[in-house]
């Protein structure tokens, strides 16, 4: 064939399709995370949740049953689902159903928790599997802790906070007429957060909450995760998977070595904000702000309180410690993190010595000792006497700095009320000069 013959059939012949590659499968990343009361393997990523058979049978060893315990906020097709993995993996499975959010953590639910292990036979090598927010997988946890010898837990995570949190550290459980403060030693065997089931979207006190744990977990392990959340933080922000996953298994990986510690003073910096932002939660439910001069948050949240207790916390440092540019540099950059994350200011009109009497009733009633926990630079979170002079001082600026933001808030907000009633005003029609009449 002559090279124009051949020239013509190539240009005859349709030009060969090519396949567009195939997008790369989801990784699900791994990490043990150890601590004083054991150890918790972390599932994180999109398909984690396909591995909860599997996790929750290395948990019992030999499957048998399993008792599934779901928040009374979670979708039937995820309970659905997970009991589905679970009588695949080889387990015999019962429901049941407890409050979600803050009311699931009481000594009634425990109990009723304890009466559903008891119905249903659940021995120490049989698994319990919670799927819910950071409440209810902290009393999963309780009651696994201190069912027989204690029995597996398997989490699944449907909040952030659940897995920054709750991972590390389990939240206490509430006693007849004293708030958190039952807690048992012990943690979640596996914790599976698959992002396609805790990421909402929407800016809930849980996700404020998660995000107000990284930046105190990164303050007390030290200036370069600090740094790296800083990075990271826009990611952390629009829920990008990759940026997401590394933050989380990053700060719990941080949090852990805190906890775990040999050191005494270093297990301290887990304390970082949490006495300060409960004593807020105390002072803004007994507030009582004009509603007529004052624009109040009515419902903040527990989430930027705790961040409000990082801000007063760091400012108390850099008092202890002046003249220390570092720790003034430090209040700064902290601020804008938290700002960065949404954790705005809390507008509010509270008395500086309400404020201080609450946080002296909350440390009083867990020490007899009253010492806050300080950053005093990086990874050096301690236990710090503060004089009532030096501390009143600043819970006064702090306080006058929040009636002045409700202050501005009523003020903006009666602005706009007056330009959206304010009668609208017709300008008069000029009338159109008459023509002058022609003479005849």
């Amino acid at each position: 064939m002559s090279d124009e013959n051949t020239e013509a059939a190539e240009q005859a012949a349709p030009e060969a399709k090519i396949a567009p590659e195939p997008a790369p499968a989801p990784v699900v990343r791994r990490q043990s995370v150890v601590m004083r009361a054991g150890s918790c393997d972390m599932r994180v990523g999109t398909g984690a949740l396909d591995q909860l058979g599997n996790a929750a049978r290395i948990a019992a060893g030999k499957p048998s049953r399993a008792l599934l315990v779901s928040g009374d906020d979670i979708d039937a097709e995820l309970t659905e689902r997970c009991s589905r993995l679970l009588k695949d993996a080889g387990f015999a499975v019962s429901l049941t159903s407890v409050p979600a959010g803050r009311a699931a953590r009481s000594i009634e639910n425990v109990t009723a928790l304890y009466q559903g292990l008891a119905s249903e036979h659940v021995t120490a090598d049989d698994p319990i599997v919670v799927v819910g927010d950071a409440d209810v997988i902290s009393l999963a946890i309780f009651a696994g802790a201190t069912w027989h010898t204690g029995c597996p837990v398997v989490a699944v995570a449907t909040t952030l906070d659940a897995v920054t949190d709750v991972t590390v550290t389990p939240r206490p459980i509430d006693a007849p007429a004293a708030p958190d403060m039952l807690v048992a030693r012990g943690n979640a065997r596996f914790m599976i957060a698959d992002p396609s089931v805790f990421v909402s979207g929407d800016l809930t006190n849980s996700e404020l909450m998660g995000r107000a744990v990284m930046v105190a977990g990164a303050v007390s392990a030290g200036e370069n995760s600090f740094n790296e959340l800083a990075v990271r933080a826009d990611g952390v922000i629009a829920a990008a998977e990759d940026t997401l996953v590394a933050a989380i298994l990053d700060i719990t990986k941080s949090r852990a070595r805190v906890v775990s510690s040999s050191a005494l003073a270093m297990r301290q910096g887990i304390l970082y904000g949490q006495a300060i932002g409960r004593a807020l939660e105390r002072a803004v439910e007994s507030q009582h702000a004009d509603a007529a001069r004052y624009l109040v948050d009515e419902n903040p949240g527990s989430a930027r309180l705790f961040a409000e207790g990082l801000r007063i916390a760091a400012r108390l440092a850099a008092a202890k410690q002046a003249p220390d540019d570092k720790l003034v540099d430090f209040v700064f950059t902290q601020d804008g993190l938290l700002e960065k994350l949404g954790l705005s200011e809390v507008a509010c009109v509270i008395e500086p010595q309400a404020l201080l009497d609450c946080l002296k009733a909350e440390e009083f009633s867990r020490s007899n000792r009253f010492m806050l926990a300080l950053p005093l630079g990086f990874g050096r979170v301690r236990l710090t006497s503060v004089p009532d002079e030096m501390l009143l001082e600043h819970l006064s600026g702090w306080c006058k700095s929040r009636r002045k933001l409700a202050r501005r808030r009523a003020r903006e907000a009666a602005a706009v009320t007056e330009a959206t009633e304010a009668p609208k005003t017709s300008v008069p029609e000029t009338p159109a000069p008459e023509a002058p009449e022609q003479a005849n």
